[in-house]
């Protein structure tokens, strides 16, 4: 890859420490698997992805941003959903929040219209309360399987 900025994004976000919170940055460990192209980056960007995402973009180069995450869609857990960022709700009564950070809705639609934005996410089964002192260091077996199926999924986006 030339140059600071990818052409395409990959962004796992999400926290290691709580469960299946940590789902984005499961898929991009195992994207490492995989050749990917050289306008190509995946990236865990843990916790900070919110902020961490939007800095490491330039919407003069960056053409489309993967965001993978766990999202509570009232799915059954380890399902997985494809939503672009058009259909997020607007306002702020309607939120797409990480499960313990900040609204992404806000630093999405700054993007809007600049770069295609594409939101992968996996309905959780088990993430700990973050006021709780409970951690779970693994992801629930159904997330797990989750994984190779959003790998899938990445792939098949990063050649339309």
């Amino acid at each position: 890859m030339e140059g600071l900025f990818p052409e395409i994004m990959i962004a796992g976000v999400g926290n290691e420490l709580f469960g299946d919170d940590g789902f984005g940055p499961a898929v991009i460990r195992a994207l490492a698997d995989y050749e990917l192209p050289d306008n190509v980056k995946a990236m865990d960007v843990g916790l900070g992805g919110p902020h961490l995402i939007f800095s490491m973009l330039e919407p003069e180069v960056t053409k489309k941003l993967i965001i993978v995450d766990c999202m509570d869609f009232g799915g059954k857990p380890g399902d997985v959903t494809k939503i672009p960022a058009d259909l997020l709700p607007e306002g702020r009564q309607e939120r797409y929040m990480d499960a313990h950070s900040g609204n992404l809705l806000d630093p999405i639609g700054r993007l809007k219209g600049k770069m295609e934005i594409i939101i992968i996410g996996c309905q959780p089964g088990y993430i700990p309360a973050p006021d709780s002192e409970d951690f779970a260091l693994e992801l629930s077996p159904e997330v797990q399987g989750a994984v190779p199926k959003t790998v899938t999924v990445i792939l098949q986006e990063l050649e339309s």
